[in-house]
């Protein structure tokens, strides 16, 4: 029998949450708290500020984005087809267990950043999604190309283009699921990569 969550473990998971559907800006400290029915001081003995806890659920979502690659595109027990369904069935389940659609964590976080440059407290935020997304890329583009060697995908566009198109198309398509409330522009959109992808 496991043992219920510590404080930590509940401003983190009330956090997760809050910052998803309300988004990081509009989430206070006193509004994480309120959720998770946690006193402030236990806020400030695990985290300092509200950006290093938002800096820690951005690594609790990546953690859980590699867990997806991992049984998805990086899993070489699939065919390269197989893999990238698997991948797209993940992201659509997600957005149908989720009540109002939220759409891309990733990118809810990217685009409450501002665009000022120079400052330190959000510029390490950016270069993590940065980095989150060039993996994402990486990890399609290597699927991609072993579908092509296999004659599973289309040629004629180089894997490494049409990954840096997927991952776009997905944000916009997550946007546009988040935006209507409703899992059919990602559906149909995620059917229509999938044709487009074929040899």
């Amino acid at each position: 029998m496991s043992s219920p969550p510590g404080s930590r473990e509940k401003i983190l998971q009330c956090a997760k949450e809050l910052f998803y559907q309300v988004g990081y800006q509009s989430t206070s400290v006193d509004d994480i708290l309120r959720q998770c029915g946690v006193a402030k001081s236990n806020f400030y003995y695990h985290f300092k500020t509200k950006e290093q806890l938002a800096f820690e659920v951005l690594e609790l979502r990546i953690a859980e984005l590699e867990a997806v690659l991992l049984r998805s595109l990086r899993n070489r027990e699939m065919p390269p087809a197989e893999r990238l369904r698997a991948f797209f069935a993940d992201i659509q389940q997600a957005q149908e267990e989720i009540a109002k659609r939220g759409g891309c964590p990733f990118g809810n976080f990217a685009a409450a950043l501002p665009n000022t440059e120079g400052d330190a407290r959000y510029e390490r935020f950016r270069l993590r999604l940065s980095q989150l997304f060039r993996r994402l890329e990486d990890a399609m583009t290597d699927c991609l190309a072993e579908g092509v060697a296999q004659g599973q995908f289309r040629s004629d566009i180089a894997p490494s283009q049409m990954a840096a198109f997927l991952v776009a198309a997905l944000q916009g398509l997550l946007i546009l699921t988040k935006t209507h409330r409703d899992t059919a522009p990602l559906v149909n959109g995620l059917s229509v990569a999938e044709r487009l992808l074929r040899a």
